[in-house]
């Protein structure tokens, strides 16, 4: 039976009683013996059903009406001050029959763990492109097709270029001459048009033109794109190809907002791929992204994956567990302890020799089986972790036998406290 279940029952239960009590104190229902009414007295020795304590009665020979149980006595309690809450009383042997259990309030480190979903990017830090730096026509063209492994150093085309020949003759003129402002100038001017260390520490060596000059690759990779063919004229600007490596691999995984606080570059995350099995178990977060989507409430987080073997390919599925550390230790609860309902989140307080009491408490951050308690609770002091819903169905009972009582103006009456 739920919270709602519980509450609904109790509440018939009440206005059964107060319907009974308000057609006499001396009149007899059909349900309940012959001078007997189920009302709520004010008496020096009084009784009531430990299942149904809204049935009081003075004679402890009378059953209760509702299930036959025998009474039990009730000690008067003192009328709560002003704004207190209700407590209620259980007898030892029904706490051991409700299952009541309960923990201590306590400083504890723990941790969540939030689920979440991406896909294999590429890594573009590892991305290369080469462009033109001057016209010319391509000749000698190494690489063929999308998909060509390249290592680093290896040729990839040769460039026919009459401008980039005038400008190797002016260098070598230079050399001839000795004049080191123009040598310098010179050099300048053939990395400016694209020429690589390479090649021009090879022109000084020789001393002879390069007519096509060779273009290596400066990275190991795989042709992502592949813009020009064997002949082509190419200009200034003109993308030739992108060389791209996967020796390392991103993620881009999308968490929720409330968590976002939690997760910092630097974090080793766990990784599942149903695609590839063999892939890395682990990766790091690199960069937590500083938008949050309006629609999803959820936030861009980027994942470092070693992709030495090969195993992950862009647009492969992932499978994340981000495991959050509170990373201080926090005053908290069992979670199992929480009580939720339109008043707000509450537990019920153990006070000792069996009396306990409802209390609002302000929750925080949630994981490992427990919640962090920000405000209502103190170190030391005991919540009930099983069997709270009986209690706290029957502290609103009391609490509203306080607010009906014509007798107290302070909403508080002699029944606020009460025997089970």
């Amino acid at each position: 039976m739920n919270t709602f279940s519980f509450r609904c029952y109790f509440a018939a239960l009440l206005l059964t009683a107060l319907a009974v009590g308000g057609c006499g104190g001396n009149g007899s229902g059909p349900d309940s013996p012959a001078g007997q009414s189920p009302t709520f007295v004010q008496a020096d020795q009084q009784h009531t059903c430990p299942m149904h304590p809204q049935f009081v009665s003075q004679d402890p020979d009378v059953p209760c009406p509702i299930c036959g149980m025998d009474l039990v006595p009730v000690s008067n309690g003192s009328k709560l001050p002003r704004g207190a809450a209700p407590e209620v009383q259980v007898a030892p042997e029904m706490i051991q029959t409700m299952g009541v259990r309960t923990a201590r309030v306590e400083t504890a480190f723990f941790e969540r763990t939030v689920r979440a979903y991406g896909n294999v990017e590429s890594n573009e830090r590892l991305e290369t492109v080469a462009v033109s730096r001057l016209e010319g026509w391509i000749e000698d063209l190494a690489v063929r097709a999308e998909g060509d492994e390249v290592k680093r150093g290896a040729l990839l085309y040769r460039v026919y270029s009459p401008e980039l020949i005038a400008a190797q003759k002016d260098f070598l003129a230079a050399l001839e001459a000795g004049r080191r402002s123009r040598m310098d100038s010179g050099r300048q001017r053939l990395i400016s048009d694209g020429m690589q260390a390479t090649a021009i520490d090879q022109l000084v060596e020789n001393r002879e033109v390069i007519e096509r000059l060779p273009v290596y690759a400066e990275a190991s990779g795989t042709i992502a794109a592949l813009s020009v063919r064997e002949g082509d004229y190419v200009k200034p600007g003109t993308q030739i190809l992108r060389l791209q490596s996967y020796e390392r691999v991103w993620i881009i995984a999308s968490i929720p907002e409330a968590d976002l606080s939690m997760v910092e570059a630097g974090q080793t995350v766990s990784l599942q791929f149903p695609s590839a099995p063999g892939a890395p178990k682990e990766g790091t977060v690199d960069y937590v992204y500083p938008t949050i989507d309006p629609r999803t409430r959820t936030a861009d987080v980027r994942i470092e994956v070693d992709n030495a073997s090969g195993a992950l390919r862009p647009g492969a599925y992932a499978d994340i567990q981000f495991s959050l550390g509170s990373g201080e230790a926090r005053l908290s609860v069992p979670t199992e302890a929480l009580l939720r309902d339109s008043r707000g989140e509450h537990v019920i307080v153990a006070l000792g020799d069996g009396r306990f009491t409802g209390r609002t408490v302000e929750t925080g951050v949630a994981g490992g089986g427990r919640t962090e308690i920000l405000a209502g609770l103190n170190a030391g002091e005991r919540v009930v972790v099983s069997g709270q819903f009986m209690l706290d169905s029957e502290a609103n009972l009391r609490e509203g036998l306080a607010k009906l009582d014509p007798q107290s103006p302070d909403g508080a009456t002699d029944h606020s406290m009460h025997r089970h």
